[in-house]
């Protein structure tokens, strides 16, 4: 629930107490007497919004240490960063070949992986908008998914990255798969320098 929601639930429990504790206007001299039934307490026309409220306060501190979703459409950076509505989002478990990188193939000829992965993403992606969830526990890095499709773990099962064993253990199931068909960088040599060093000279005869 929003803060402007919260403020305007406390506005209207504000308001109905100052209605419940206004007096009741006196008898006119001269005017017929009227038994009145006695009114409901202040208390109980509180409690409604004293309910809300409730509610309302526990979702409130819940998502305060999350960070908010983020969607919209998207720009390939390299083969496992992106840029989603103006931010900067490395998708979260995987790492794939910087986007000037060379690698081999089966047959000892190199390549830009580097930008076959980023080229692929990009043609997955479509123009299309993502949808992102910022990981909390890995900052700047997200889970983002085109329609109900994990994008890393598109990008693992096809070989255009590797599972970051580092940080989770989501896409190994997607790696062994692509090492098995010896799909995309598993077909011959490539290295991941960067973050990856047990991958250094990492060939599909592994």
């Amino acid at each position: 629930m929003s803060l402007t929601t919260t403020i305007l639930l406390l506005y209207g429990a504000c308001l109905a107490g100052a209605i419940a504790s206004r007096p009741a206007p006196g008898p006119i001299e001269g005017a017929p007497t009227e038994t009145r039934r006695p009114g409901r307490p202040p208390t109980a026309l509180l409690l409604p919004f004293l309910a809300l409220f409730a509610l309302a306060a526990p979702m409130g501190v819940a998502r305060a240490g999350e960070a908010a979703p983020i969607a919209g459409p998207a720009t390939v950076i390299d083969g496992a960063t992106l840029s989603v509505d103006g931010v900067r989002l490395r998708l979260h478990g995987i790492e794939a070949p910087g986007l000037d990188q060379t690698c081999f193939d089966g047959r000892e000829r190199g390549y830009p992986c580097g930008r076959v992965a980023a080229a692929a993403l990009a043609a997955r992606i479509g123009g299309q908008s993502l949808a992102c969830e910022p990981r909390a526990e890995d900052r700047g890095t997200a889970r983002c998914r085109l329609g109900a499709d994990d994008l890393a773990a598109w990008l693992v099962e096809r070989g255009y990255a590797v599972a970051d064993r580092r940080v989770s253990t989501e896409y190994l199931a997607q790696d062994e798969r692509a090492w098995g068909r010896r799909a995309g960088l598993w077909s011959g040599v490539f290295d991941l320098p960067t973050q990856r060093p047990g991958l250094r000279g990492a060939t599909a005869g592994l």
